[in-house]
């Protein structure tokens, strides 16, 4: 088999090249519900991380009371794993929790929307969000012995999940840190990376029996099966947040912080996505929309799968393209995840918007009935999928009380900073007084919601 090689079209990036790979490879070191209709069985596959567009023939229609007391009929437009968003006939979307429907309407609209059966991987997935849901023990129960009937192989990954033990989401990170491949690199090391990179995209190919094409530009390698409009449209994307992100960080938007390049894999089937985590970086992706791994030696790879629209794809992408961009960022240093995973969803909601509430409307719905911004928030090593969004509206917040300081405090980070230390070098604060302020900024978005 050989692998195309070939640069998305875009006036960002470059004129088309197309060029055959054929050298053998060598490893790289590197509410009140109303009963869903009946329809065929045909749905988007599940997706942890983003949001996904609830398909043509898969309508839920919902009659819910909002917290200003307006009671709202509407239709389940655009889903993830910790809500959705009802979108009335004025084609207004209300952002609401999964957890404000009984626990038994979650679990039927769910395998409506992503119907699950058969397919033992969703219905770990299921499994875990139902022991997330009040009162979903025994749904829960019943996904994993469903998961474990549709594939037995599985059956070691289900009693982890029923033990609470799936693997958490955010950047993984592999090998002892070599910070000479951090800053500026000759042009003979980015190439010799850049090769290592293709070979690791051929030995992928044979190694998974999936034909791959590699789509380039001067800071992406994008290594799929995936259609080739939606490639085009990827790179579009990429080119804006790697902008956007060299902005916030007083970077040059037309450098390169990578090593040789980011490598993206964007696979068409969730399977294949998980079948390349295990095979190629050893790493137990069910549960994950999408994964970056940065590897001390400089190299980042991204993976993800292709979601039911462009743009649901693209969030992701994005998403966890910042998370490659902060690995390379000065140091080898990692930032802690409440930054990291801010920063990441910060930029995927403004280059590529999911739709429905705002990310600081979003946050006001996670953060119902938690205290503080959730048990861990600044220390955990990795955030909780549900806090995702409020990182990604405290970024926000921070960005907009001021660049230079959210910036200085990242590079205080890189530089070998704690976190609070960085915090109060920046900010002049420490994190309980910039979490009343966050809280007044919200109580703001709050009051603007409920005025007619």
């Amino acid at each position: 088999m050989n692998l195309t090689s070939q640069a998305w079209r875009s006036a960002a990036i470059l004129p088309l090249l197309i060029v055959m790979l054929m050298a053998p490879a060598t490893p790289c070191h590197c509410t009140q519900p109303s009963a869903p209709p009946e329809a065929p069985p045909a749905s988007p596959e599940a997706s942890p991380e983003g949001p996904r567009e609830a398909a043509p023939d898969r309508v839920i229609r919902l009659t819910v009371t909002l917290v200003s007391g307006q009671v709202v009929n509407g239709q389940v437009t655009v889903y993830d794993d910790i809500g959705f968003t009802l979108t009335d006939a004025q084609g207004t979307g209300h952002r609401l929790m999964w957890t404000s429907i009984p626990v038994d309407a979650f679990d039927r609209y769910w395998r409506f929307l992503e119907h699950p059966e058969d397919d033992g991987e969703a219905l770990i997935q299921l499994g875990i969000l139902l022991s997330r849901h009040r009162n979903g023990e025994q749904l829960a129960s019943e996904a994993f012995d469903q998961a474990l009937e549709a594939d037995p192989d599985l059956a070691e990954r289900i009693e982890q999940a029923r033990q609470g033990q799936a693997p958490g989401e955010g950047p993984r990170y592999q090998g002892t840190a070599d910070a000479t491949m951090w800053g500026d690199l000759t042009p003979e090391v980015m190439e010799a990376s850049n090769d290592s990179l293709r070979e690791f995209c051929q030995r992928t190919q044979r190694e998974m029996n999936l034909a791959l094409n590699l789509y380039e530009s001067p800071r992406f390698l994008i290594c799929t099966d995936a259609d080739e409009r939606l490639i085009e449209r990827c790179g579009d994307q990429l080119t804006r947040a790697y902008r956007f992100l060299s902005e916030m960080l007083n970077e040059d938007p037309d450098g390169n912080v990578f090593r040789g390049k980011c490598l993206i894999f964007i696979f068409d089937k969730r399977l294949d996505y998980i079948r390349f985590q295990r095979m190629m970086h050893e790493t137990e992706a069910y549960g994950t929309g999408g994964l970056c791994h940065g590897f001390g030696n400089g190299y980042t790879h991204v993976a993800l799968y292709r979601r039911p629209s462009a743009r649901q794809t693209t969030h992701v992408l994005i998403h966890e393209t910042t998370h490659a961009y902060l690995h390379r960022y000065r140091s080898p240093e990692h930032v802690p995840s409440w930054i990291n995973e801010g920063l990441a969803e910060y930029t995927a909601h403004e280059i590529e918007p999911p739709g429905g509430a705002s990310l600081y409307g979003r946050a006001l719905l996670a953060l119902e009935g938690q205290r503080g911004l959730g048990e861990g928030f600044f220390e955990n090593e990795h955030l909780q999928r549900w806090q995702y969004d409020v990182a990604g509206a405290l970024a926000r917040y921070m960005s907009e009380s001021g660049r230079p300081p959210y910036r200085r405090m990242i590079e205080a980070v890189k530089e070998g900073e704690s976190w609070n230390a960085a915090l109060d070098q920046s900010f002049h604060l420490e994190h309980r007084q910039l979490v009343q302020r966050f809280k007044r900024r919200l109580d703001r978005e709050l009051t603007r919601q409920l005025q007619p």
